[in-house]
């Protein structure tokens, strides 16, 4: 008889923390599974913010103060945070793009609340924004520093 557990670990605050264990008997075909309690991250979650329609410049989005868009890092462990990052002073909320995001949700989670410019475009392309963050906007604002000083690029070997 033999024993596996698995268990998902993600890093940072979880909103729910599943627990599965099956019992494998090579013998006798026998499985044994618990509980695991999901609290949903709020879906749609009723706020003065919505999300913005696409064809809205972005000047004339509403503007949100850096204390709102950063207490949202602060309500990380609640559930009623929301998952806003910035990226060029644009407020984006992934709190239901966050479960499609390609690259997981550990990277988004990682800049909740926070600019996240340089790293963002490295990775991503104009043509990508328009697509996918473009609908995700809700308000643009002012003030919020990235954390992280930007690498320097180089390209090619650098001459003695």
């Amino acid at each position: 008889m033999g024993w596996l557990s698995l268990r998902s670990k993600l890093h940072g605050p979880t909103s729910f923390e599943p627990v599965v264990e099956q019992v494998i008997n090579f013998k006798s075909a026998s499985e044994r599974v618990e509980h695991v309690e999901h609290i949903e991250h709020i879906s749609s979650p009723p706020c003065e913010y919505p999300l913005q329609d696409p064809s809205v410049p972005d000047d004339a989005l509403p503007f949100i103060s850096p204390e709102i868009v950063q207490g949202q890092r602060l309500r990380l462990s609640q559930v009623q945070c929301l998952d806003w990052i910035v990226v060029d002073n644009i407020v984006y909320d992934c709190t239901e793009f966050i479960k499609e995001h390609p690259g997981g949700d550990t990277v988004i989670r990682s800049f909740i609340g926070e600019d996240c410019s340089w790293q963002f475009w490295r990775f991503h392309s104009k043509a990508i924004m328009e697509k996918w963050g473009r609908p995700l906007r809700v308000g643009r604002t002012k003030g919020i520093v990235n954390r992280c000083k930007e690498p320097p690029r180089y390209f090619g070997l650098k001459s003695r």
